[in-house]
């Protein structure tokens, strides 16, 4: 297969998984609304505020049509605009920015999350940094962390001369497209100067590490309050002798949902964008004729509501609820027992 042939082909991956995702996560809405238990208290709006987010990253996604590449030292995300040449100026580089603000902000809510569950079962942790009005961090934090992100590859990835023209004849070799129609957020580590010498660019360099302190602090967040939070569930819960096994089961579950929804985007978002970083950054040529990393980042929203809709018990139950209603199958009432062990398993943190 061609290259642009793959490059067709990406997007047309992107279109497919940008309806789906679509889809799965205004499905995901309706659960978290109409399916939720009261119990579940506030994490019912971080959930909500995830789902409008991975909505979001969606149809920025679906527009955007951003593609993922490495060319020697330099790594380079961009996409051809689809709208007419004498707007594609004031709308590529946007849609770059924001692309790329939107992966900022996904490495802060998955942060948010765990520190929200380990909060839920330490109740000291709970008290001091995320009740009342504190809690609202968990909201915030994720969208200053988006927008700083976006700045980072505004001022130090954006277009320039340079590494404008470095690209061009890249873009033109291996997919047949102008550079001057497309938007790019770009960083070339080690360019070459007039006189052929070989030079470490100061803006790539800097800018990508404010970018892995982001990531290292969200990754960093993620181990520490995950191993916390499934120690406090492995020891603590079991000598809590008035939670049935069921309730501490379901404890379990809501942890490794949010586990296996962490998984996720490490696999198809953080470790291959961190190849497109790592290794323009050592100079080293990834030579990926076929690159996925455009595929991986696609098939992210499209799937990542599936751990919350398959594992949580309520909303799995909704789901299959709905789908037998559409399949005119008849369904013995549940039991208000039933109800109430989920109820007691899904916690809270109230917002007084």
């Amino acid at each position: 297969m061609l290259t642009e042939e793959w490059y067709e082909l990406e997007h047309d991956t992107q279109d497919v998984c940008g309806i789906i995702s679509i889809i799965t996560n205004l499905f995901l809405m309706y659960l978290i609304l109409t399916k939720s238990p009261a119990a579940l208290g506030s994490y019912k709006w971080l959930m909500l505020y995830t789902t409008l987010f991975e909505l979001t990253y969606a149809l920025v996604n679906l527009f955007a049509g951003s593609s993922v590449r490495t060319f020697g030292s330099a790594f380079i995300v961009f996409h051809k605009s689809r709208y007419a040449h004498e707007i594609t100026e004031l709308l590529a580089v946007h849609f770059e920015v924001t692309y790329c603000a939107c992966y900022g902000f996904s490495l802060a809510i998955i942060a948010s999350h765990f520190i929200y569950r380990y909060g839920a079962v330490d109740l000291e942790f709970r008290k001091k940094y995320i009740s009342g009005a504190k809690q609202l961090l968990l909201y915030v934090v994720p969208f200053l962390t988006g927008t700083i992100w976006g700045i980072i590859c505004w001022v130090y990835c954006g277009e320039t001369p340079e590494r404008t023209n470095y690209l061009r004849n890249k873009l033109m070799d291996n997919y047949r497209l102008t550079i001057e129609d497309c938007g790019y957020i770009s960083a070339h580590y080690w360019p070459i100067d007039e006189n052929g010498n070989t030079y470490a660019e100061f803006d790539s360099f800097f800018g990508t590490g404010l970018m892995f302190i982001i990531v290292g602090l969200s990754i960093g967040s993620v181990l520490y309050f995950g191993i916390g939070c499934y120690c406090w569930i492995s020891e603590k819960l079991e000598l809590i002798e008035s939670q049935s096994d069921a309730i501490k089961s379901l404890q379990r579950q809501l942890f490794y949902a949010l586990v296996v929804q962490s998984a996720i985007p490490f696999i198809l978002m953080y470790v291959p964008i961190g190849m497109a970083f790592l290794f323009p950054m050592l100079n080293i040529e990834l030579n990926l004729k076929y690159p996925f990393i455009g595929l991986t980042v696609a098939i992210y929203p499209a799937i990542d509501p599936l751990p919350s809709i398959l594992i949580i018990a309520s909303y799995r139950r909704g789901c299959i609820d709905l789908f037998k209603s559409l399949r005119c199958w008849r369904k013995p009432a549940v039991t208000g027992s039933t109800t109430r062990v989920d109820s007691i398993a899904m916690f809270t943190i109230d917002a007084s």
